[in-house]
């Protein structure tokens, strides 16, 4: 009995074994046969919307019919997408597999694969506005060298890329693709065994054939690469596989002597002798919009389009090597103005530190009583350019908005491309003409800067038409077959037209001889030499090989120079020519010094992370975003046609030893400079108010309140200039004569040091009626803070029927209030 019990015993414990075993082992079979459908459709669903996804990367759409109708083509073309959703998907089922003994783990390992499946789909929504704002997906490079979304403007350009709608779209896409995904799984459950099977092994089938597909499509088609990799794959590929931060990562002095500012390097000697006594007085630069060398007729152009220019020739020098350091308009602004490089960012100086304390050209010289001025044709707020260029020591600071022009401003703003309009050149010459002649004791330095060459050159533009009456001759001219080019061609040739009407009133004046007259291009533009067109594509020298020209009878014979150059180094040799020393701060050096290296630098941040140099006739361009590596001989192979770079037989590492020095280099430089900035003990401390003011006095002088955030701190009596006028174009011109003669009003801010708003409120006006004499108004021309002055972005009458504001300052006819809106000191609030 004992035995036999013993035996049956263990006979009920063996048998509980196994029913236990049985009892675990179908839990975990359900729980494969349940995860398994599941993630195999949502992996295919997601493929499907990264398909869509594609779709309107290559063929941009904003109806939801044309989306649709992207899709076939978005999904032949997403062959790298899918070898990225099939890998994470099979994967996660052969790693589901091995952990089905836990049931912890397994759920561990769907939930890693739907959140990757989240990251690929946001991701990929995502890579559609950064192709269009890149020119291709996200890199670790934008992050290294790009500073992204360390600026307020890439920010804000994210912001407006991504909004309620799109996220909207996002997620309600993702919540679908995981929801079908559950619900296909669960019909596929219902299927029973042979069903479930085949239904996967069709399925699996359709996705070899998907693979195969779309890689013969992708291969057939030769689409470019940036728009068809999936974004994550090539995010880790350029950090793990690109040689990229090499210019980071190399080794390089403190200070790159190539770059070394003038406090930092001996004294130079000048090759340049002027005559005795020296002739000039005054200075001009014309500034063309993208307008590289190879379309001036001196340089070798093929277009008759500048024969003003042409004309001057025998009057001139002409440097041949002369680069811009990006090919970007304000890039090209900063270092024209300050003879510095920009930082090697995304962002550009004046956008991101347009109040940084550095001396210019035009403050320099205006501490040797030069009068000062900057004449655009187009947006001064484009990249912020308007608030940089105050404190620069510019008198009169104008762009399209302040101009009078018989023909229309060109109108190509919009909702997502701000500040882009533009008045003719002939209009911005007309300006610049008045003020060169309203003075004639002081002597001058202005900057004009044309417009109309910038894309899409004006095409069906009235300015063509209806040009100022000197200038009829101006209708389209036919040159080319090529449409956009055409239109360049023409939009060029009226850019000369007006340096030459500029020229003759010099002439007619009297000043032509007593003026240096500088003539260059911002940067280039491509019409397709490389492939790529416009001018923030590449580093070609259709992007950044720029005209220099300087026009003066008593100084120059028609001399051809060759040194190599970049717009940093304009401003000192208009320094030497003038003799007058050079700030310490400028790095730029005068292209007729002894000592000059024959080198210079550029960068392009748009278009993947390019950097390179030009040094004697050998140019260097390196990819930062690939570690694509090209060496040009400029003497032999001018249009850049054969790459003389081989990883065999060239030396890498002493091709970029240059490039990495100059980034280093820079970025200290800049960091330094914005950390000085920042130390500075009342950075963030407003100690004092400045309005200088004037007005017309009738019966008593205008008088005006000052309120910071509410709180009256002054009242002010200006001593106005007696009124006599009975119309209103007489009083007009009446407080237009007596803004002349404003006086600088102090008031003190200790009490407020941080103030948000500031108002100026006009207290007493009086006017003795229609047709009678007399009326009192009042005018503010300026208003600083710290000594800054505050742009007219941030000044603001109550009403226009009280005053209104432009470019020379604030005029107010009734009683009312000037709003100056803070910040007043930049990254303080």
């Amino acid at each position: 009995m004992s035995i036999g019990g013993m035996t049956g015993s263990a006979g009920r414990s063996e048998s509980g074994q196994t029913q236990s075993k049985t009892k675990t082992a179908l839990p975990r079979e359900v729980r494969l046969r349940r995860m398994f459908p599941r993630v195999i459709c949502t992996g295919l669903l997601s493929w499907l919307l990264l398909g869509v996804y594609r779709g309107v990367i290559l063929d941009p759409q904003t109806t939801f019919q044309g989306v649709l109708a992207s899709i076939p083509t978005g999904l032949a073309a997403s062959y790298y997408d899918l070898i990225l959703i099939a890998s994470v998907t099979a994967t996660t089922l052969i790693l589901l597999f091995l952990a089905k003994a836990s049931r912890l783990a397994s759920w561990a390992i769907v939930f890693l694969f739907y959140f990757l499946v989240a990251v690929s789909l946001v991701w990929g929504f995502a890579n559609i506005d950064l192709v269009k704002m890149l020119g291709e997906p996200f890199t670790f490079q934008w992050l290294v060298y790009g500073d992204f979304l360390q600026n307020a403007d890439a920010k804000n350009a994210m912001g407006d890329a991504v909004k309620a709608r799109d996220a909207a779209i996002l997620c309600g896409s993702v919540i679908l693709v995981l929801v079908l995904g559950w619900a296909a799984a669960r019909l596929c459950l219902g299927l029973g065994v042979v069903g479930r099977r085949t239904l996967l092994v069709a399925l699996l089938l359709c996705v070899g054939g998907a693979l195969i597909g779309t890689g013969k499509y992708v291969r057939a088609a030769a689409l470019p690469a940036s728009k068809i990799e999936n974004p994550i794959v090539y995010f880790v590929r350029s950090a793990w596989l690109s040689s990229t931060p090499v210019a980071f990562a190399m080794s390089a002095g403190a200070n790159d002597p190539d770059v070394a500012s003038v406090g930092e390097r001996p004294a130079e000697t000048s090759s340049f002798k002027a005559p005795t006594p020296n002739p000039i007085k005054n200075v001009l630069i014309f500034m063309m919009e993208s307008v590289p060398s190879k379309y001036i007729e001196t340089f070798g152009g093929q277009y008759p389009v500048t024969p003003n220019i042409k004309s001057y020739a025998a009057d001139s020098i002409r440097f041949d090597n002369i680069y811009a350091h990006a090919p970007s308009t304000h890039y090209s602004i900063f270092s024209l103005l300050t003879s510095m490089y920009n930082d090697i960012s995304f962002y550009g100086m004046t956008a991101k530190y347009p109040y940084l304390p550095l001396d210019s050209i035009s403050n320099t010289l205006s501490k040797h009583n030069f009068r000062t001025g900057f004449f655009w044709s187009a947006d001064s707020r484009f990249q912020r350019v308007d608030e940089f260029l105050l404190n620069k020591g510019l008198g009169v600071i104008q762009d399209f908005r302040g101009q009078k022009c018989a023909t229309p401003t060109f109108k190509l703003s919009s909702e997502q491309w701000k500040n882009m309009d533009y008045n003719s050149d002939l209009c911005t010459a007309r300006s610049i003409i008045d003020w060169m002649n309203a003075d004639s004791d002081k002597p001058f330095f202005g900057i004009m800067f044309t417009a109309m060459t910038h894309y899409p050159y004006i095409t069906d533009s009235p300015m063509f038409s209806k040009m100022a009456p000197s200038s009829q001759n101006q209708a389209m001219v036919h040159y080319t077959d090529d449409e956009k080019f055409n239109a360049y061609l023409n939009a060029l040739k009226v850019g000369d037209t007006a340096l030459g009407e500029i020229l003759e009133s010099l002439k007619q004046s009297g000043k032509l001889d007593s003026t240096l007259v500088v003539i260059l291009g911002d940067h280039g533009e491509a019409f397709g030499e490389h492939g790529d067109y416009v001018h923030a594509t590449a580093l070609y020298d259709e992007n950044v090989h720029i005209p220099l020209i300087m026009v003066n009878k008593h100084l120059f014979r028609g001399e051809v120079a060759h040194p190599v150059g970049g717009i940093i180094d304009i401003a000192p040799t208009i320094m030497d020519v003038l003799g007058l020393p050079l700030p310490d701060q400028w790095q730029g050096r005068s292209l007729f010094s002894e000592q000059r290296p024959n080198k210079t630098f550029f960068f392009n941040p748009w278009a993947g992370s390019l950097l390179g140099y030009r040094e004697n006739d050998r140019k260097v361009i390196f990819n930062a975003t690939t570690g694509k590596v090209e060496e040009f001989d400029l003497k032999a192979d001018p249009g850049e046609k054969t790459n003389l770079f081989s990883d065999d037989a060239s030396d890498r590492t002493a091709l970029l030893q240059p490039i990495a020095g100059w980034v280093q280099s820079q970025k200290r430089r800049i960091a330094n400079l914005v950390a000085d900035n920042a130390k500075d003990a009342g950075h963030c401390t407003a100690t004092s108010l400045e309005i200088d003011a004037a007005g017309t006095d009738y019966q008593g002088p205008p008088q005006f309140e000052v309120f910071v955030d509410g709180k009256r701190l002054a009242e002010i009596a200006v001593q106005g200039k007696p009124s006599t006028a009975s119309t209103a174009e007489a009083r007009v011109a009446e407080l237009k004569d007596a803004a002349i003669a404003a006086q600088s009003f102090r008031v003190d801010l200790s009490g407020t040091p941080n103030p948000r708003a500031i108002e100026i409120r006009y207290v007493n006006d009086m006017w003795a009626g229609d047709g009678l004499p007399g009326d009192r108004n009042l005018f503010i021309r300026s208003v600083k803070v710290n000594g800054q002055l505050v742009p007219t972005g941030k000044l603001r009458v109550d009403e226009r029927s009280h005053g209104f504001t432009d470019d020379s300052g604030t005029a107010m006819y009734t009683d009312g209030s000037l709003w100056v809106s803070g910040p007043f000191i930049e990254g303080c609030m």
